[in-house]
């Protein structure tokens, strides 16, 4: 794959974000945003498998499919470079790592504006 055949987006969380008017559109943004960022992380861990394992994740058995937690703790996060891991090597993964973890931060803090913003409306309703 290519820089060429990677899709462009255009500047689309910009100009919904500046339409927002209310808690009601607010909310609603911030679920699309979730969404998108759940998609990336899947994506981005499982083009990540595929890139650590030399074939697509499409052609992994399916015995031996991992998902993004077992991918992290497996391949990619290192608190000790193992023996024989180029700089290179480490950096790539340890930068793979740290980009799910951050997208995994975004999928929390907006899992928290939704409790907030229900909170806000009804204390007592169930989560």
């Amino acid at each position: 794959m290519t820089d060429t055949t990677i899709p462009t987006a255009e500047d689309t969380w910009v100009e919904q974000g500046q339409e927002v008017s209310s808690p009601e559109e607010l909310r609603e943004y911030v679920a699309q945003l979730r969404a998108a960022v759940s998609h990336m992380h899947t994506g981005l861990g499982r083009a990540a498998y595929g890139a650590l394992k030399g074939h697509p994740w499409l052609e992994t058995p399916p015995g031996e499919l991992l998902n993004v937690p077992e991918i992290l703790r497996q391949h990619l996060e290192m608190t000790i470079t193992p023996a024989g891991t180029t700089a290179k090597d480490a950096t790539f993964r340890q930068s793979l790592a740290a980009l799910l973890v951050a997208l995994d931060a975004v999928d929390r803090a907006t899992l928290t504006v939704w409790l907030a913003q229900t909170a806000a409306q009804d204390p007592d309703r169930t989560a």
